[in-house]
């Protein structure tokens, strides 16, 4: 593919995802075998120019005066690329697939002025967020907004139950890898941001010793402490990344009931289980459900809350959920997190813990959520409570906190 066909290629996945508010790294893949054409090289660039867009569509847009697909291309190749007017329609001509030639609108805003200098343009968020942000980074938003603007790290979590982390670095390490230990999490390594491994290919994924999960969730995990022979019910697991990790930090001792909405999502699970090892995890369907209330008992030792969310603390790696989120949006979210939080209130025994996280930056998903929990059921209360951001933690934004009974 010749250069300007790149760019035509980015701009109609960028349409894709914009209307369908749809997941970039699923549509750039879909579009890959939709275009066999492209060899491998095409679509690395043309993934990557999607995901610079998306991380400063904003600069993108106001540089033209317009967030249609094309109008952002060609904002990157300004803002990014720092490109003048006759080298863009250069690339924007470039055989019979490209972009086709400026217009004389869009060759008046390459020569205009800067884009305005306001927090919510230069550093890429949108609008109707800045308060929230605001009050969650205060004097630190530029620094923490750049950080989310940036390529995250890929990290992973090494099983326990089947391997050590130094062994899984040397086979890393014989591999060619350069995997450093995270900081915080015992049982994480981390592969650079400019690292294209293929980690789903390498045998200690295919074999159970390692699996994809950032610092940040790792982190939330180990301040679960759930222990052997624990009751835990996971009661949002999704993909069921933390219930893995539980599992592993219980020693395969005792009992992770894992439910979810989707019936889907925990279907996916079954591989990962299987290539795990972990033997204590009971797929018991719709949280709402009799037969989870059921199968606690006398009610659960720990009920873990990875809650459904705007996952803004993610924007590093979904930077198009920016742009895809809206209010509407985001009450259902917190309607969800409420209807979680009295659902796991009832599945709790005496002396049990609930355990609430969101990957969000967002104060309404996080200490407000407690807050207004705790409001409404005097008898629970607030214990440790951690906050993660990509500037000041170096993982993905992330709020954790523990409530207890009889606390107050």
């Amino acid at each position: 593919m010749t250069p300007g066909a790149r760019l035509a290629a980015a701009g109609e996945i960028l349409s894709e995802i914009i209307v369908r508010k749809a997941a970039a790294d699923r549509t750039i893949s879909a579009w890959g075998k939709a275009h066999r054409f492209a060899g491998s090289k095409d679509r690395a660039a043309i993934g990557e120019r999607v995901f610079a867009v998306l991380r400063r569509y904003n600069e993108c847009a106001f540089a033209m005066g317009s967030d249609a697909p094309r109008a952002l291309v060609l904002g990157s190749l300004k803002i990014l690329d720092g490109l003048d007017a006759e080298r863009i329609d250069a690339l924007c001509t470039d055989g019979s697939h490209a972009l086709g030639g400026l217009s004389a609108s869009e060759r008046e805003y390459m020569n205009s002025a800067p884009v305005p200098d306001q927090s919510w343009i230069t550093l890429n968020y949108p609008e109707w967020l800045h308060e929230a942000l605001v009050s969650a980074f205060g004097d630190g938003l530029s620094r923490e907004m750049g950080a989310l603007c940036q390529r995250a790290p890929l990290d992973l979590r090494v099983n326990t139950l089947k391997a050590q982390r130094e062994d899984v670095v040397s086979e890393l390490q014989a591999l060619g890898l350069h995997p450093a230990l995270c900081k915080q999490a015992a049982a994480g390594i981390r592969l650079s941001a400019g690292s294209d491994v293929k980690v789903t290919q390498l045998p200690c994924y295919l074999e159970g010793r390692v699996d994809v999960q950032d610092e940040s969730s790792q982190i939330a995990v180990h301040l679960a402490a759930a222990r052997e022979g624990d009751v835990v019910v996971d009661l949002a697991a999704g993909g069921g990344g933390k219930a893995l990790a539980l599992a592993a930090a219980m020693q395969n001792m005792g009992q992770i009931i894992a439910c979810d909405v989707s019936h889907e999502r925990l279907q996916r699970m079954m591989p990962r289980i299987e290539r795990a090892g972990a033997t204590i995890i009971d797929i018991a369907g719709d949280p709402y459900s009799d037969s989870v209330k059921l199968r606690v008992g006398d009610g659960a030792d720990l009920v873990f809350i990875d809650a459904p969310c705007s996952g803004s603390g993610t924007w590093r790696r979904n930077p198009e959920s920016k742009w895809t989120l809206d209010a509407e949006r985001l009450g259902a979210y917190r309607a969800a997190q409420a209807q979680l939080l009295e659902r796991a209130a009832a599945l709790t025994g005496p002396r049990g813990r609930i355990v609430y996280a969101v990957c969000s930056v967002l104060p309404a998903e996080g200490p407000v959520q407690v807050e207004s929990f705790c409001s409404r059921f005097a008898s629970w209360s607030a214990g440790m409570a951690l906050t993660l951001t990509p500037a000041r933690s170096d993982t993905d934004g992330f709020f954790v906190a523990e409530l207890k009974q009889g606390e107050a």
